[in-house]
């Protein structure tokens, strides 16, 4: 299972990697290892955690001008690939070229490929995160989809799940945030990923399966900062937002381009990035025991703790009480 990736210009090998059967590290539960980047395109890091049958590998690059690389796999894999900041194009022998942009995911599959990715911006910050397909296929559900793409993997043929990258939600940020934070170390830690890698593969799947989001991103670089300034903001303030007005105004854009933006990058509207951040806060806090159903709904500002329990029953299909036990 082998991994090499060139500087376009000169051909100069910038990393060359040799990954375990099943991605297996011999005698490890988990292998975590960060490599430092320093050539004269750019600058960053590029992380990888191995466990028996997940690769996960985080990238995090500063380039100084545009640059494109060029990549060689010998082996099968089926990627969740998630670009997390900056824009890409990539360009892969035997299929059709196919851009990524920020906040925006896919699944692809990759029967062992050559190609080459431009780099549109100034920094990128991508996960990846590569299954065996038979462990894969295990869990793909049934659907015309689905079986069009199980299909192509039959044939060994690159392919897209979907044919328009779909927005990230706060539900898989929250969990790419836990996979690329754990703490834990040895068996805990691979149950731990192994944990939150299936439930960030459910809800790709889920919203592809429904595939009602917007397709592209038409936003400039600055009116995309200008988006995610807001959602920080957002993040700061959950139990005190301020107006939507307001809101536009911190971040320097006027209320309609703030709401059709954010709705577009994010594919959910202001008010309901500020619902989703509570509804995922109160989760946490019932898993953890802190507080009790009605605190709990008191907390994320609910005055009714009925209602509370509806909307809760609503987003994660089980009511708050059957979720704390």
């Amino acid at each position: 299972m082998h991994i090499q990736i060139t500087y376009d210009d000169v051909k100069e090998i910038i990393l060359e990697h040799q990954l375990p059967e099943n991605y297996q590290e011999k005698d490890l539960a988990v292998s975590d290892r960060t490599i430092s980047i320093d050539q004269r395109f750019g600058k960053g890091t590029y992380r990888e955690i191995l466990f028996e049958g997940i690769h996960i590998a985080y990238g995090d690059l500063r380039f100084k001008d545009r640059t494109s690389l060029r990549f060689t796999t010998d082996f099968e894999t089926v990627e969740m690939h998630f670009d997390l900041y900056g824009a890409n194009r990539m360009e892969i022998e035997g299929f059709r070229p196919y851009e990524f942009a920020t906040n925006r995911h896919n699944i692809i599959y990759a029967p062992g490929i050559k190609g080459k990715i431009h780099f549109e911006w100034e920094s990128i910050r991508t996960l990846e995160i590569n299954l065996l397909p038979s462990l894969f296929r295990k869990y793909l559900p049934e659907g015309e989809v689905f079986d069009t793409f199980l299909h192509l993997i039959s044939r060994q043929s690159p392919a897209l799940l979907v044919n328009h990258n779909l927005p990230i939600t706060p539900a898989m940020m929250q969990l790419i945030n836990a996979i690329l934070n754990c703490t834990r170390s040895g068996i805990y830690k691979r149950l731990f990923l192994e944990s939150k890698v299936f439930e960030l593969l459910m809800l790709q799947l889920e919203q592809c399966a429904s595939h009602d989001c917007h397709v592209f991103c038409s936003l400039k670089k600055v009116d995309i900062e200008k988006m995610y300034h807001a959602r920080e903001i957002i993040e700061q303030q959950i139990h005190n937002p301020c107006s939507l007005i307001d809101l536009a105004r911190q971040v320097g854009t006027n209320e309609f381009k703030l709401k059709k933006g954010f709705k577009e990058l994010f594919g959910t509207t202001v008010y309901g990035m500020v619902g989703e951040l509570k509804m995922e806060q109160a989760k946490d806090l019932l898993l953890s025991g802190e507080m009790n159903i009605a605190e709990v709904s008191e907390f994320i500002g609910y005055k009714n703790a009925t209602h509370f329990t509806q909307a809760f029953k609503k987003k994660f299909g089980v009511t708050p009480g059957a979720y704390k036990k």
